[in-house]
This record gives C-alpha cells, sequence and structure tokens, in this order.
C-alpha cells in the first residue's frame, strides 16, 4: 500500500491552513484511516497549539531528523521523530505526528544550520527525502500523510510543494495579493520539471458569509480567482467567529459551534480522497458502485487489488465481503467480515453486518460470539458503545436462552442509563429508555430463576405509567412495547391491565401487514405478523390460567 501524501500550502498566513489540516487528519481518524501528521512550518511550528496534539510538544521533530542526518550522513532511526498521538475518545483510525521540532534552546541554532539549497545541490537532497518517506510508509503503514508547509516562496516550501506531496492544498484568501501569489506558485509548481507533478487542489478561505449575488463582490472575487487561476475554485472554507478564536478540531466536538463548520471540513475531505484513486476510500466507492450495477467484470478487478494491498486491513477484508456477497456466496462473505472483525474489533460495519446477518438467521449464539468480540476491543470503545453492544448481547442471549449471559449484559446496560441519568453534563435519559432498561435486566433475571429485589416490577409499572410515548409510536413498536408489559402487569396480580395490554397488542399487530415483522418478548427476536398474533392469543389464553405463556406461576389477581 502505497502513502498518499498531501501537502497543505498557503501564499499568506492568515488563512487557515494549519486548522484545516488538522480538522482533515481528524476526520480521516474517525473514518478509521492511519494517518501521519508533518509540521513542516519550521520558522512558526503551531500544529502542537491543539489540545489533542499537544503530547507532542517539546519532543524532537523534523529538525532534530535532518539535523541528525546531516551531522552523521545516514538516516536516522523514525521511531525518535515521530509520534503516537492519543484522542481522549476512542477513535477507529491512528495518527502520528512528527513536529517541527522540540522547540528548545537549541532549535533555532540547529534550524538556521540547515541549509536544504546546498542539500539538493549536492545530490542528497532527493534520495534524503525518498528515504525519508520510505521509512514513514514502513513504520506507520499510513493511508495518508499530511504536511503543514511554511508560507510564501522559500526553499523547504519549494520540497513541500513539489518533492513531498502527491497532491497540493493551495488555501488562499479571496483577496489579490493572495490569489496573484497562489497562481504565481502554481505556474512555477506546472513548469519545474522533477518526473512527477503533484497534483493540485484550490481552496478559498476564510471565505465571507455573503449572499452569492451574481453582481455581488463575492460573485466578482471568485470569477477573478477562476480567471487568474484557470479553475473554478469548488471548495470554501467559510468564515465563523469560534474558528477565529482558537485551534480547535470541530469535527470531533458536538457543539455548541455551528454544524456548518464541520460541513464545510467534510466537503473538503471528499474533495481530496477522490484525488487517492488507490486508496481505500475511492475503492470503497467503486465496490458500491459495482455491487448496484453487478458489474461482475469490476468485481474480480476490485477483488484483485484489494487482496494485493489491503488484505491486512479490516476494511480491505469487509469490502471483499461486499463483492463476494454480491457474486452471492453468503459464507465465504461471512467468513471475510469475521476476519475483518478479528483482525480489527472495533471495526462497525463489519460488525453491524454480522450482527444483521446472525440475527436475520436466527443464530443467536454467533451473535454473542461477534459482541464478545467486539468487546474485546473495549479500549478502542466509547462508553456509549460498549452499553450498545452488550443490549445486542443481551438480546441475543434472551433468544439464545442463555438468560445469566442476559444478566450480565443487560445489569451493564441498565448501569450505563444510570450513569447518564445522574450525569449533570450527559443529555437527559428519555423515561423510555429507562423503561427499556428495567424491564429487560428485571424480565432476564425472572427467566433466570433469581430472586428479584421487592418492587422490581411496580417501579417497572410506574415508570411504564410515566412513559406517554407508547400510543404515539410506530405500531410494530406498540405491538411489542403492550406485549411486554403485560408481563409486568401479571407479575403485579393486575391481570385485568395485562389483558388489556395484550389486547392493545393485538390491536396494533391486526394494522400491519402479514409481510411485517414485530419483535416478541417471547422469543426476543423478529417474527412474521401471523406468528405473533398466534403468540398473543397463547399468551391470552395462559393468562386465563394464572400462568404466564411459560408456565411461570402468576401471583393472585388483584385490583387494579
Amino acid at each position: 500500500m502505497k502513502p498518499f501524501w498531501i501537502t497543505f500550502y498557503s501564499y499568506k498566513g492568515g488563512v487557515g491552513r494549519s486548522l484545516a489540516l488538522a480538522n482533515i487528519a481528524a476526520l480521516l481518524v474517525k473514518r478509521g484511516r492511519r494517518v501521519v501528521l508533518i509540521d513542516f512550518d519550521l520558522e512558526a511550528p503551531g500544529l502542537d497549539s491543539f489540545d489533542e496534539f499537544a503530547s507532542v510538544a517539546g519532543k524532537p521533530g523534523v529538525v532534530e531528523y535532518v539535523t541528525e542526518f546531516n551531522r552523521t550522513q545516514k538516516a536516522p532511526a523514525l521511531e525518535s521523530f515521530i509520534h503516537t498521538c492519543d484522542f481522549s475518545t476512542p477513535l477507529p483510525g491512528k495518527l502520528w505526528i512528527m513536529p517541527a521540532g522540540s522547540k528548545n534552546e537549541t532549535y533555532n541554532r540547529d534550524r538556521a544550520n540547515i541549509d536544504w539549497a546546498q542539500l539538493y545541490d549536492s545530490g542528497m537532497g532527493e534520495p534524503f527525502v525518498d528515504n525519508w518517506k520510505a521509512a514513514i510508509a514502513r513504520h506507520c503503514q499510513p493511508d495518508y500523510v499530511l504536511v503543514d508547509s511554511r508560507t510564501g516562496l522559500t526553499d523547504v516550501g519549494g520540497i513541500c510543494t513539489l518533492h513531498l506531496p502527491d497532491l497540493l492544498v493551495m488555501v488562499f484568501g479571496l483577496n489579490e495579493q493572495n490569489v496573484k501569489g497562489i497562481a504565481a506558485v502554481a505556474k512555477a509548481i506546472r513548469d519545474a520539471k522533477p518526473d512527477r507533478i503533484p497534483q493540485i487542489h484550490y481552496v478559498a478561505s476564510p471565505v465571507p458569509n455573503l449572499p452569492a449575488e451574481r453582481s455581488g463582490l463575492l460573485t466578482k472575487r471568485l470569477d477573478a480567482a477562476h480567471k487568474e487561476l484557470g479553475v473554478e475554485v469548488k471548495t470554501l472554507l467559510h468564515y465563523y467567529s469560534s474558528a477565529a478564536l482558537h485551534e480547535e478540531l470541530f469535527v470531533l466536538r458536538d457543539g455548541p459551534y455551528p454544524a456548518a463548520i464541520v460541513r464545510d471540513y467534510e466537503h473538503l475531505l471528499d474533495s481530496l480522497v477522490e484525488f487517492n484513486r488507490q486508496g481505500l476510500d475511492f475503492l470503497s466507492e467503486q465496490v458500491d458502485e459495482a455491487v448496484s450495477s453487478s458489474d461482475q467484470t469490476k468485481f474480480d478487478r476490485l477483488e484483485s487489488v484489494l487482496r494485493a494491498e489491503f488484505s491486512d486491513r479490516a476494511d480491505g477484508l469487509f469490502l471483499m465481503s461486499k463483492i463476494t456477497l454480491a457474486k452471492g456466496d453468503r459464507q465465504a462473505a461471512e467468513s471475510l467480515a469475521l476476519g475483518a472483525l478479528t483482525l480489527d474489533p472495533s471495526h462497525k460495519k463489519s460488525f453491524q453486518w454480522l450482527l444483521s446477518y446472525y440475527r436475520n438467521s436466527k443464530t443467536f449464539d454467533n451473535v454473542i460470539v461477534v459482541c464478545d468480540l467486539a468487546l474485546s476491543a473495549v479500549n478502542s470503545l466509547s462508553e456509549d458503545q460498549i452499553a450498545d453492544i452488550h443490549y445486542e448481547r443481551g438480546c441475543a442471549a434472551m433468544a439464545a436462552g442463555q438468560y445469566l449471559t442476559a444478566v450480565e449484559s443487560f445489569g451493564v446496560y441498565y448501569f450505563h442509563v444510570s450513569q447518564k441519568d445522574e450525569d449533570e453534563n450527559a443529555e437527559d435519559v428519555m423515561p423510555s429508555q429507562w423503561l427499556i432498561a428495567e424491564f429487560n435486566v428485571t424480565e432476564a433475571k425472572r427467566r433466570a430463576g433469581q430472586l428479584l429485589k421487592p418492587g422490581a416490577w411496580e417501579s417497572i409499572v410506574e415508570s411504564f405509567e410515566e412513559t406517554t410515548s407508547t400510543p404515539n409510536a410506530t405500531l410494530p413498536m406498540q405491538a411489542n412495547r403492550y406485549q411486554a408489559m403485560h408481563i409486568a402487569f401479571a407479575m403485579i396480580g393486575n391481570r385485568a391491565k395485562a389483558r388489556e395490554c395484550l389486547l392493545k397488542a393485538r390491536s396494533a399487530a391486526e394494522l400491519l401487514g402479514t409481510i411485517e415483522d414485530i419483535y416478541s418478548v417471547a422469543t426476543y427476536s423478529w417474527v412474521p405478523q401471523p406468528e405473533f398474533l398466534a403468540t398473543i392469543a397463547e399468551m391470552l389464553s395462559m393468562l386465563d390460567r394464572g400462568e404466564l405463556w411459560d408456565g411461570t406461576k402468576l401471583p393472585p389477581p388483584k385490583e387494579a
């Protein structure tokens, strides 16, 4: 796999170049990509000013790496100069940063002593940079390497814009000085005579939030840039006051920043990955197109590339499983998806596909195995993700009759809901969420034969009566909810209310078509509407005999 190198360059400062680079890196890591950041703005390095990148502050980087090479005339081991960056919230990808340098008392002296022109004139420049790139490819095996270049016309700028990148992202303001400066640099790159000229993508930033009127100033400046650069500028990063005030990875935040900031960066990333025709993102698009058109010839070509380049990556195996499934070989698709999840237990796409596949085939033991596999990557999962997996595991265990396992997982989910309810900074827990958590852990304990705490079913009934959403829910949800609640009412002796719940569940189910499925509490699985109605009939009959459908004896009836 060949890493795709992207340099972010600006002719003038103050256009949000480093901010864009950092947010694009974070988006790529969110997508599960392996990313290296290199701070080549040696005079004014700033990547370590982001809170998430603060761990690299004071560590050796580009300046020390080049200085060591000049001293020994041998490429230094990369490990001391490139550093892993961990995010506070687990993300599926991985990030390394090679900072500009330690910025200690010797930094400026060492930086000033690096003569880039002499290095290239001696014939050592190109092999040195090529070996450097190869070392990064071996050490990190990245999908992308993002380089933050210094501004202006410099020797370092020439390396960053010509020798390093496959793609050059030129970030510029729409004023005349910026446009003409960027145009001059672009012309110099096109007129250069290296073996390989990088592709160029233009990004206007920061763009004032003005109406795009045909006679307006913004439209005139975009037209002027189009004329000067020879291409239409389609990627715009708009001005946002919060982005102008501090360095922030907006794409990792839930708020309170405008969602438009994130949309701008996502649009930029979508444009950039289109240039990387050998990367996983582009191949993923090609697989989707081939599947939608049933292009058998393209299937074979894509499989060949994925097997050769990405068989050691979870995304690569999962894309191969999609192709294999489209060819009609479900068993091979299952094996490849399992391979992807085994390789990376935090891989969401393979986990979700296997979850659906095993649920639909009603092989619930396999659902538990897949959930256990996903939970083995607990350090790569957020608390919400862990709770959601335990919820799926609990439902599968109920369906498989493994009630003690269900008690364990539903207990984890219930605890998570309880903690969120007590956390002042968390979103409010909906009453329906409380009801689901309470009911499932209590019902699992009942089926496991465990002693319930006093008032357990009464608490569920109270939660249900506080929930106003059931009558407004979808018909399948109503049918499931009322079917489940008949258990709670029956277990506290209110058989009249239990019967009423079953009749409401039947009424909701009868309004559905016979081809529709409903989630049944009897089996903890989706069943066809006729099967659901047959279960309701059985539950009504058993209720008249003073039992639940599974033979559990009910307490003596009480008045409502």
